[in-house]
């Protein structure tokens, strides 16, 4: 019954996020200290231990941040000291006369520095001062609906980490080992799951749950991701902050591809973005199907035992 509730929540903001609706948003805080808002501005006027992640919504650092500063489709301003770096994607980053920044400061959007503003690591710009792109509009139907997904994996990947966080928390700890097996499973598994909704094509809720599952299968892939990038940085990160960074990244890839292929060499693009779905699909339901398998087997064992 508890799986059922969780499933039809899920459905509930999956279609929620398919349309622009505006709400109170989402507030998270891990046990590492992370803030996590979306759909909402985050102030911050008191020291903060971790990171601070705010997705379609603003900034404003006013206090010691003992982390990174992460906005996706938001503005930041910041006038305190940072410890990690700032990373700003599709919005504004402002550095007041009181910022510190101890790591680097990337900004795919605009950035614009106050006098008296320290940023101690690298200061890296891309699309440079404005985000002003030049595409037709097929690009940006695929754009819009790879925002989209990427808004209901995250809006999903939060609520599962937290319903289900034991789960996970067990899928955190077997993430790494037996990546080649993982990535058989999920083939199998995606090749399968693909031929059944070509086979029920024509009902209305094979698509539904081909896509429910597409959604489900990107999150502990994007958990892997980021968990391979931030161990650069710390052995030791929140499996929120591990989903996300792995989330930006695999759509960050895929916006390239869709601008830097050109326009005219539809099939290529639709290869290579193909390819990479592929993957990334295969190896998260891969995942899943490992740690059904694993359960199974321990269940049994109980029983025989």
């Amino acid at each position: 019954m508890k799986k059922l509730a969780a499933f039809l929540v899920i459905l509930t903001l999956l279609m929620a996020s398919a349309v622009p609706v505006l709400g109170e948003g989402v507030y998270v805080i891990s046990e590492n200290g992370d803030a996590i808002k979306i759909f909402e501005d985050a102030a911050v006027t008191v020291p903060v231990e971790g990171n601070i992640i705010v997705v379609l919504g603003n900034v404003t650092v006013k206090s010691r941040v003992y982390g990174h500063v992460v906005t996706v489709f938001g503005d930041s301003e910041i006038d305190a000291e940072v410890t990690g770096q700032v990373v700003s994607i599709f919005g504004k980053v402002t550095l007041k006369g009181g910022a510190r920044i101890a790591g680097d400061v990337i900004s795919i959007g605009s950035l614009e520095k106050t006098e008296g503003a320290v940023i101690r690591g690298q200061e890296v710009r891309i699309l440079g001062e404005s985000v002003n792109l030049d595409i037709d509009a097929f690009s940006y139907l695929r754009l819009s609906v790879l925002i989209l997904f990427m808004l209901a994996v995250l809006l999903t990947g939060v609520l599962t980490l937290l319903i289900s966080r034991s789960k996970y928390s067990i899928i955190s700890r077997n993430l790494e080992k037996n990546p080649g097996r993982k990535m058989v499973l999920g083939m199998l598994s995606f090749i399968g799951a693909t031929s059944l909704l070509v086979i029920l094509l024509l009902t209305l809720i094979a698509p539904l749950l081909y896509i429910i599952l597409l959604i489900m299968a990107a999150v502990p892939a994007c958990i892997y991701i980021g968990r391979m990038i931030l161990k650069a940085f710390s052995q030791k990160n929140s499996i929120f902050i591990e989903f996300i960074t792995g989330l930006i990244t695999a759509t960050l890839f895929k916006f390239v591809i869709i601008l830097i292929i050109p326009q005219q060499s539809f099939w290529l693009g639709s290869a290579v973005n193909g390819l990479v779905n592929f993957l990334i699909y295969s190896f998260g339901m891969g995942i899943l199907m490992e740690h059904h398998y694993l359960n199974n087997n321990r269940s049994n064992a109980r029983k025989e035992s």
